[in-house]
């Protein structure tokens, strides 16, 4: 049997409750070998990769032992032992880029310290499609994907024997996707032992090695990956892979045209000193329909959304919030403010950090009067199958996906006209992924809320949306999902 470059020893994660999160986990990561650890959301996988590297969430405890290979094993609760092991022994690819790099620092600054040499720097971002200039530019420039991308480049420059990746190819596209998982098996090849956390499918084939499946903080299943995913013997795992959005079936029909949640007509933009990201582009969204955007990472798809929400302006064109001409009066879209909500990429980021979940709904009674947190929220944690147990935390405290399913809720706690979701389900893995959806468009259908879903994934937008808008920077084209 191959020796293990990392050992975990019944660990277990205990919230402040006293509430098990993680039930006495025990893995082992071979030697220049993969393992892939999948699960549905909230089930603990994350929360197995900030105990390793001692960075847990204020509030939560472990227990148990890691091993590195040929050292003696370590207690999870001795965080500063830990802590010594980050970038010499061990690296982290975590899963919002947005809070692991430094947004007062360049990309090229960080990527140094990070341990690349400066020589490398240029080779390595084109390796995965980032122009030179990337290095040049601060973290809040860069599109999701870049941002991820960085951080990918970054792990596959520094020498560090084992690389754990929590989530490492969310919110890539297609193309991109191909060059993660080519890094990864890069990675693997040169020796490297690779823990890797994921609910993407495709990534989870793609990687040769071991697999593990976790339930409510529970591993259920592992063994050789190509076998598991050909035939899991774990009920959980089998439902896991028939939620694959190839699987859905289509929900296309007819919209009411004359009932717009918003328009556009000619809009255009770009950077100064860049090529253009979009020009002389239309859209329509009546209420009561999916209108999908896809396209390359950086094309302009998350900037579009901004435009659609009056957060940012475009280069030339107008934009039509229930018939009104919003772009040459910023100002006047405030009123508007509670009807057209923007679903963010990073969930986090849209929660103010130190104060309580619940004290933050609550506040949305000033916005809207009419609305009791109280009454109206409870039945909508249950649709979305969030623990009320969460309102009392931080969101610093909670899953990825947890906070991205309470960011919808606050959303809709507003009865929004309109939502832009920027990759609202890259968080949550296949099962809790489809319901999501699934609730989604029953919400949309009900509510007749327009619904603007940014997704790199074509097979769930061909499955949801009524209309899908192609963005690429050779051309944009509408393409008509059985309309």
């Amino acid at each position: 049997m191959r020796e293990a470059a990392l050992t975990i020893t019944n660990l277990w994660v205990h919230d402040r409750d006293g509430t098990a999160l993680v039930k006495g986990v025990s893995l082992a990561v071979p030697r220049g070998g993969v393992l892939t650890l999948i699960g549905e959301t909230g089930s603990g996988k994350s929360l197995i990769a900030q105990a390793i590297f001692g960075l847990l969430p204020f509030g939560l405890q472990a227990s148990g032992y890691i091993t590195l290979a040929g050292r003696a094993p370590i207690p999870v609760g001795d965080t500063r032992a830990l802590t010594a092991l980050w970038r010499e022994q061990i690296m982290l690819i975590p899963q919002e880029p947005s809070l692991a790099l430094d947004p007062t620092m360049k990309v090229r600054r960080q990527m140094v310290l990070a341990g690349l040499a400066d020589d490398a720097i240029a080779p390595t971002l084109a390796a995965f499609d980032l122009p030179e200039s990337t290095g040049q530019a601060y973290p809040f420039a860069l599109s999701g994907g870049m941002a991820q991308r960085v951080l990918v480049a970054s792990a596959l420059g520094v020498g560090a024997p084992l690389v754990i990746a929590d989530e490492p190819t969310k919110g890539l596209d297609a193309d991109r996707l191909t060059q993660a998982i080519a890094a990864l098996r890069q990675l693997s090849a040169a020796g490297r032992s690779l823990l890797v956390i994921t609910h993407d499918r495709r990534l989870a084939e793609e990687l040769p090695g071991e697999l593990a499946i976790i339930r409510d903080g529970t591993i259920v299943e592992r063994g050789e990956s190509a076998r598991i995913l050909a035939a899991p013997e774990s009920e959980y795992g089998r439902i896991w892979l028939a939620a694959d959005p190839r699987h859905w079936p289509r929900c296309p029909r007819c919209c009411d045209m004359g009932n717009l949640a918003l328009s556009a007509h000619g809009l255009a933009f770009g950077w100064p000193g860049r090529d253009w990201l979009f020009r002389d582009l239309d859209l329509h969204l009546p209420r009561g329909s999916v209108l999908g955007i896809s396209g390359p990472s950086g094309s302009g798809k998350s900037t579009l959304g901004d435009i659609l929400l009056g957060l940012r302006q475009p280069r030339a064109g107008s934009v039509e919030w229930g018939g009104a001409d919003i772009v040459a009066q910023p100002s006047a879209i405030r009123p508007l403010r509670q009807l057209y909500q923007k679903l963010h990429q990073d969930p986090v980021t849209a929660f103010v950090p130190n104060l309580p979940l619940m004290r933050q709904f609550t506040m949305l009674e000033s916005v809207r009067p009419s609305l009791s947190v109280q009454r109206d929220l409870p039945p909508l944690l249950d649709r979305l199958k969030v623990k009320s147990g969460l309102m009392n935390r931080l969101p610093g405290e909670i899953s990825g996906g947890e906070a991205q399913r309470l960011a919808l809720a606050r959303i809709l706690l507003l009865d929004p006209v309109a939502i832009v979701a920027d990759e609202p389900t890259s968080r949550l893995d296949p099962v809790v992924q489809r319901e999501t959806m699934l609730l989604l468009r029953e919400i949309v259908d009900d509510r007749s809320i327009g619904l603007m879903l940014i997704s790199h994934d074509r097979a769930l937008l061909s499955s949801v949306a009524d209309d899908h808008l192609d963005l690429d920077q050779s051309s944009m084209r509408i393409v008509s999902q059985g309309l």
